[in-house]
This record gives structure tokens, C-alpha cells and sequence, in this order.
């Protein structure tokens, strides 16, 4: 935990010191020196590294910002009240406004880490240092480069690749084909696989499983089924991952158990948290008049709720409905039962050091579970009902206090199909991952419909932010939107 606190002082003064972005593809000076006389020593590496770190990972409403596009347009959580009522609410009514600030934050956020890590990549090959540590470093330069491509085509589609620091107004280049962004994408987390190490000292580095495990994830919402599957088993024959089983399966996110061996990659929040670093989710989540066990703590307008019809799928014994809130004893003293509608997850338990609306819960990008749970879907795609499949499914099962499937009772692939989509809604709830599931299983329009909302075939992506368009007259907007 130290290695922790120490990594997020580093950062936070990296937040102070180096300017963001003012847009995507903008040159961005990080210091009043030129690059000649300023990126010289290891220092200057390490440096640049980690203002790399401190911009493609999580900031204090990531996780509402994640939950907004990958779940509240799903079967699995709303959100109302609030001043960002006027923000959730189009998203979750599939209205997705071409000019939505959260949209155009992600597209700036991402392209400005991209920014950093090209500079990275230019910059660092002509340093006299340590060559072994350089060379990881332009790897971890390149994964966080590929990881913040990966962030944006889940939600744009393919996108402009960008792999020059020196683009500017003048030159900004059209969106990349399917062809040249899938080889770039596959070819980037390979090759960085092969040289970023099985562990970091560092707590959150990137290392070879978080590679791997994001290039099956890549293959497996393709439909890739066989790459998906033999990456997935590249992630479980490194022998570095496991499914946490030391107590109830909600146990796995209390703060104590935040570097378990089930988390391949997190987006990680200091011990004590402050200001922007630090997460706010609970304060969305909470109902009016919780009482928090340490206090003081802010509960916001905003309402982050849980869907019936998804509370209502689980088992009365599944131990992950721990961390749904059913009732609670407001200020008054009066028990409240939170009715249609209303149930709140609290999957992220209250943080003892959190103050205010910020807390130090880190938010899971890529667990263990999602790599078993994707080779066995991409098995059963390739093979129908399978017995490994049957397998990997029970590990999560079983430590999550469920009993055990068995292959006969799955006569069908669509049969497996069905109930891989329902284990991965009880598992990986407000972690931001249903809409990309069901856009695999292509039932996410649809479901959209049949609550009600005026879904259309090409709302699978969201539109492009309508001020980089109007920037770049070679940017082409998602089919569907603009005039």
C-alpha cells in the first residue's frame, strides 16, 4: 500500500504541473522547455511515463461516467434527480446528443493520453539510460496508447490512429478503416504482451495479462471466437490470476482486498483520497437519508439505481445480492424499503479515509473472472455446449455460494448463450460492461425497445463529438447522426 500512496503523489503532481489538452490532436507542451533540452536524463522518461499514467486512467467521476454509457442504457441501472439528470437522462433515452460534454470528455481525454504517449515514443528511444527500462517503458507507453483506442472504439467505433506528437490543424486525418484499425489494435497488444512483465512493483502498471487479457476482449466483441479463446487461455496458462474465494464474493471490492489476484487491471484510487483523485460513485448512489457508517460524507441529488426486473434474476442464495441495498434506517430513525425500481448497489463499500464525495475504491477495468468468462463463451460459439465451458462458468458460480450448471442441462448453443449473458449481468454489474455484452449477443437495441425507448440499429455507437467534426473536415460522423 505504500508503493500505492507513493505512485499517487507522483501523480497528483503531475496533475499540477503538466497542462491538459485543450483538444484531441493538439501539440502539448508540458514544460516551458523545448523537447531538445528537457527530455535528457531517466528522470525525464519516468516522467513522461507517468503523465501518461495520470491521464488515461481514472479520474473522480469515472465511474459515473462508465456506468452512464455502459449500463444505463441497458436493463441494469437508471439514474434520476440531480443536476447531471440532464446528462444521464438523454443517454439512457437514446436521444445521444452529437454536442453531450461527457461524450466529447472521453474523445479529449483519450486523444490527450494518445498526445503524451507518442511523445513518449519519440522521446524516450534517444535517452541514455538503462536499456532494459527504457524498452519497458515505450512498452507501457504503447499499451496505454492502445488501451485508450480500445476505450474509444468501444464507443465511436473505429476512430483516426494517431502515431505522431506533430499532428496538427493542417493534416488531421480521416477515421482509420475496419482493416487498418483492427491490424493496428492486434498487433499493438501482441507485440507490447511479449515485453511488459508478468507483475509490477508498482500497483497499477501495465503488465503482459492486462495486454493479452484486453486482445481477447478485442477478439471476443469482434466475434473472433478462436483468437478470443486462445488468448483468453494465454491469460490462464500465466498462472498469475485466480478467483477470489477468501470470504463472500462481495468481499472481493471491500478496499482491503483491492489488489487480490482476481484484478488484472485496475484504475487505481489513493489510500486517502483528495479532490480529483478519488471516486465518487457512492455519493450517486446512496439514498436520501443513508446513514454512512464514516461519516462525513455527501449524498449527492443524483440517484444511481438498479432495475427491477435485473435485481429480481437473482438467486435468493447468490452472495453478490450482499451488495445490493434492499432497506436502510434513514436519519429520522424510520426504516426505509426501497421499492420498483430503487434498489441501489453498493458494490464498492464505503471507504473509511473517504471524505466528502470522494473515496479511494479503485474501479476494475479487467478481472480474472471476465477472462474465464470470455473463453467460455468464445468456446461455446465455436463448439456449442462444451464441458470446459461448463467449468470456467462454476468457478465464478461457486465462489459466488450458487451451485453448480451442468452441460446436460444445455441442449443448444443458444441455450449456453443465454445463460453466459445472465452470469455476466450478476457478475460485472456497475462495472460499465453490459451494453458491449449485449451488443455481442445482439439483443441491445432490442431491449432497448422493449423498454420503451426509441432505440434505432445504429445506436451500437455513439456519435461522434459534433466540435471535432467541425474541426476536421476529413472526421466523418457515425451513420445515423448529424443533418
Amino acid at each position: 500500500m505504500i508503493l500505492k500512496r507513493k505512485y499517487y503523489f507522483f501523480v497528483l503532481s503531475l496533475f499540477f504541473f503538466l497542462p491538459s489538452c485543450e483538444g484531441p490532436l493538439e501539440e502539448e507542451t508540458f514544460t516551458q522547455l523545448g523537447p531538445s533540452n528537457f527530455y535528457e536524463t531517466a528522470e525525464d522518461a519516468e516522467a513522461l511515463l507517468n503523465s501518461v499514467y495520470a491521464n488515461a486512467r481514472g479520474y473522480r467521476d469515472v465511474l459515473r461516467d462508465y456506468l452512464t454509457f455502459g449500463e444505463m442504457t441497458t436493463d441494469v441501472m437508471i439514474s434520476r434527480q440531480g443536476a447531471i439528470n440532464a446528462n444521464t437522462q438523454p443517454i439512457e433515452d437514446f436521444l445521444f446528443p452529437e454536442d453531450h460534454p461527457w461524450l466529447l470528455g472521453f474523445w479529449r481525454k483519450f486523444y490527450s493520453s494518445i498526445f503524451r504517449a507518442n511523445t513518449v515514443l519519440e522521446q524516450v528511444p534517444n535517452i541514455d539510460m538503462d536499456e532494459t527500462r527504457r524498452t519497458q517503458i515505450v512498452a507501457e507507453a504503447r499499451f496505454l496508447r492502445v488501451f485508450s483506442y480500445y476505450t474509444l472504439h468501444d464507443l465511436f467505433g473505429t476512430v483516426p490512429l494517431i502515431e505522431t506528437s506533430e499532428t496538427t490543424a493542417a493534416d488531421r486525418p480521416s477515421r482509420a478503416t475496419r482493416e487498418e484499425f483492427d491490424a493496428f489494435m492486434i498487433t499493438e497488444f501482441t507485440e507490447v504482451a511479449a515485453i511488459l512483465p508478468l507483475t509490477q512493483e508498482q500497483y497499477g502498471r501495465a503488465t503482459r495479462g492486462v495486454a493479452l487479457g484486453l486482445l481477447a476482449k478485442y477478439h471476443l466483441n469482434r466475434k473472433s471466437w478462436q483468437e478470443a479463446a486462445n488468448t483468453a487461455l494465454e491469460v490462464i496458462d500465466l498462472g498469475v490470476y485466480d478467483i477470489f474465494t477468501q470470504g463472500n464474493r462481495t468481499e472481493l471490492f471491500a478496499l482491503t482486498n483491492q489488489q487480490s489476484n482476481e484484478f488484472i487491471w485496475v484504475f487505481p484510487f489513493p489510500d486517502v483520497p483528495t479532490g480529483d483523485l478519488g471516486n465518487t460513485y457512492l455519493s450517486h448512489a446512496a439514498p436520501p437519508g443513508y446513514q454512512f457508517e464514516f461519516p462525513p460524507k455527501v449524498n449527492f441529488a443524483a440517484q444511481f439505481k438498479l432495475l427491477s426486473g435485473f435485481v429480481d434474476s437473482f438467486a435468493s442464495e447468490d452472495e453478490r445480492l450482499d451488495a445490493i441495498l434492499f432497506e436502510y434506517t434513514n436519519g429520522g430513525g424510520n426504516l426505509v424499503q426501497l421499492g420498483q425500481d430503487d434498489k441501489r448497489s453498493l458494490k464498492y463499500p464505503e471507504d473509511p479515509n473517504g471524505i466528502g464525495d470522494v473515496s479511494g475504491n479503485d474501479f476494475p477495468i479487467l478481472r480474472y473472472a471476465d477472462i474465464l468468462m470470455s473463453r467460455a463463451e468464445a468456446l461455446n460459439e465455436l463448439q456449442g455446449p462444451n464441458q470446459e465451458s461448463i467449468d470456467l462458468i462454476n468457478q465464478i458460480r461457486t465462489a459466488a455460494g450458487l451451485d453448480a450448471i451442468s452441460l446436460v442441462d444445455f441442449p443448444s448453443t443458444e441455450s449456453l448463450r443465454d445463460q453466459i449473458l445472465l452470469e455476466r449481468s450478476w457478475e460485472f454489474h456497475t462495472e460499465g460492461l453490459r451494453r458491449q455484452d449485449l451488443i455481442r449477443h445482439g439483443k441491445f437495441i432490442q431491449m432497448a425497445q422493449d423498454r420503451g425507448k426509441l432505440a434505432q440499429d445504429y445506436q451500437v455507437l455513439f456519435p461522434l463529438p459534433q466540435t471535432e467534426i467541425d474541426k476536421n473536415p476529413n472526421l466523418e460522423q457515425n451513420m445515423g447522426y448529424g443533418s
